[in-house]
């Protein structure tokens, strides 16, 4: 099986987090995947972080979000 890189952000008080990393922890058990990804706190990024701009919850794999919103340019808020 190809290598995934999984990434799950979040921030303090999204009332969406425990649905989705549920559905993701569920997904990956039915494909047989091992259960592992990083939760990374939006807030915490640098400024500068593009994945600040995602909302959240979000998944990206390998650098991209799962459900194909595109990538975005600069992080929210920057030009």
């Amino acid at each position: 099986m190809a290598t995934m890189d999984l990434q799950f952000l979040t921030r303090k008080g999204c009332v969406n987090t425990p649905a989705m990393k549920a559905s993701l922890e569920l997904a990956l058990a039915r494909l047989g995947r091992r259960r592992e990804f990083s939760i990374i706190d939006a807030d915490s990024l640098p400024e500068s972080d593009p994945r600040r701009s995602y909302g959240t919850p979000t998944v990206l794999l390998n650098g991209g979000d799962l459900f194909g919103k595109p990538r975005p340019a600069t992080a929210a808020g920057l030009t």
